[in-house]
């Protein structure tokens, strides 16, 4: 089947390009909240591999905040599904290692993914990229006639799930030969290409049988993404000359919302080493930051454009509190989740902290920005300190949260981060809203620890040797 373009709207000056990263893409989520908050709209969505699942939920009628709280509640679980165990007997032969059914019968519907609202949609043309493997070539279905069967097509991986068949031909994740398709946004006349980007992009080649698969893909997606770049050269050079093959009135620009880092690959998401929260609050506080220093004139079409840093040792560390905030009249039941990356590169150290809140009253739970973190030592403990930024509708507030610390061995052993103090502002160091110290259980210390996640520069696991010694170093950071 190829895309029905008879409804294409010839006027679409501002696209949105969801590009691959798989389960991870709860990241997109907290990304979308961002521009919703800076007044952002669309003409034209399009969602390639994992990018699938979140312009899938957008043409289902869910905005931002919705989008969050599915992920937040899905079961990552249920992203892989068993093949008949016959099937393992002969696992060279099989199409697939999982199947198609967790994310048919639980991911869809949990994240409210409803074929039959993405059909009716008409909010903006959305189009879902899927490698017609039969002709070895890349269809973008419009979402008036898009299937469920195109849907779970688009994101069926070679080697992790099956192929689709659809009428006589075979379909499957369109990655290997693009993970956005902007010239699909261009085609309809989009002069902003707005990308979120996800695939990992450094210039380190990691050892190991999945990180070499990770590879592949990313060198599938950025070389994709680099004849694009070239082909959109000559439309704007022809643009220039007062050629316009697409409708575009002036050069098409280009504006890229990425990770600072590379996310955490799926095993770890997986395996609860980060969760789909973090992600969100990671893609928020990243896409606020971006937007700010946003050249108006959009960034280059380069290899700089999805360039990521290499995060080198790293130690992740969760957290979940729970309490009240008061003043004088008031008691919210709040409850702060935090997520610190602690990283390790020639000998230089780096702090990121992403959290956010939820207080009684208020239906939606609210990531954070602008973190400003601070360490401090005190005889024989530590102060941290965690300034951050959050929106409530059209308020702004300040989060001032303060923990103290003994040792790294109390916290491997679940004993640190019992609890901290809030305080909200309506602006930074200016008298105090709110105030309260929220805590945190003791199997949420337990689990904080179990799932704290290591790991050296060239992308291997730690041992607890490692995670001391990191640990130690960050009770040790000063800013």
């Amino acid at each position: 089947m190829h895309a029905d373009n008879s409804n294409i709207r010839n006027k679409a000056k501002r696209s949105l390009i969801l590009a691959g990263g798989g389960m991870r893409l709860a990241y997109q989520a907290g990304v979308l909240i961002a521009l919703e908050e800076e007044k952002m709209t669309f003409d034209h969505v399009d969602g390639t591999s994992g990018g699938i699942f979140n312009a899938a939920m957008l043409a289902s009628g869910l905005h931002g905040h919705a989008i969050a709280d599915r992920w937040r509640k899905l079961n990552i679980k249920h992203f892989m599904s068993l093949r008949p165990l016959k099937k393992y007997f002969r696992p060279l032969n099989m199409m697939g290692y999982a199947d198609a059914d967790g994310i048919r019968n639980h991911v869809f519907p949990d994240l409210g993914i409803d074929i039959k609202k993405i059909n009716a949609y008409t909010e903006a043309d959305i189009t879902f990229n899927v490698c017609n493997f039969s002709d070895k070539s890349i269809e973008a279905i419009d979402h008036k006639h898009v299937e469920e069967d195109h849907l779970i097509a688009g994101v069926s991986l070679p080697i992790v799930m099956p192929g689709i068949n659809i009428g006589e031909k075979w379909y499957s994740d369109a990655v290997w030969i693009k993970d956005a398709n902007l010239m699909e946004a261009v085609r309809r006349g989009a002069e902003e290409l707005w990308l979120v980007w996800a695939i990992g992009n450094t210039e380190t080649y990691l050892p190991g049988a999945l990180n070499q698969y990770v590879h592949m893909i990313e060198m599938s997606a950025n070389g994709g993404l680099l004849e694009e770049y070239a082909r959109i050269d000559m439309i704007n050079a022809r643009i220039e000359q007062g050629i316009s093959d697409f409708g575009q009135k002036k050069p098409i620009r280009l504006y890229v919302i990425k990770p600072e880092y590379p996310l955490p690959l799926d095993p770890d998401l997986y395996l609860n080493k980060i969760d789909a929260r973090s992600l969100i609050n990671m893609g928020y506080a990243q896409a606020k930051k971006s937007l700010k220093s946003m050249p108006k004139g959009g960034v280059p079409m380069d290899v700089k454009a999805t360039k990521m840093t290499d995060p080198g040792t790293r130690l992740n560390i969760r957290g979940e509190y729970h309490g009240t905030v008061v003043n004088e009249q008031e008691i919210h039941k709040a409850a702060y989740y935090t997520y610190m990356v602690f990283s390790e590169r020639s000998d230089r150290h780096v702090l990121h902290t992403f959290s956010s809140i939820r207080l009684d009253g208020f239906s939606e739970e609210i990531p954070c920005y602008d973190h400003k973190v601070k360490i401090t030592k005190l005889n024989n403990s530590t102060r941290m300190e965690c300034q951050s930024t959050f929106n409530i509708g059209n308020v702004t507030y300040s989060l001032r949260a303060e923990w103290h610390l003994g040792s790294p061995l109390d916290y491997l052993l679940g004993l640190e981060f019992k609890a901290v103090l809030l305080t909200i502002s309506k602006e930074e160091n200016s008298a105090p809203l709110f105030s309260g110290r929220l805590y945190q259980e003791i199997k949420h210390r337990l689990k904080s620890a179990y799932t704290t996640n290591i790991r050296r520069q060239d992308g291997t696991s730690g041992g607890i040797g490692l995670k001391y010694r990191m640990t130690s170093k960050l009770f040790a950071y000063a800013v």
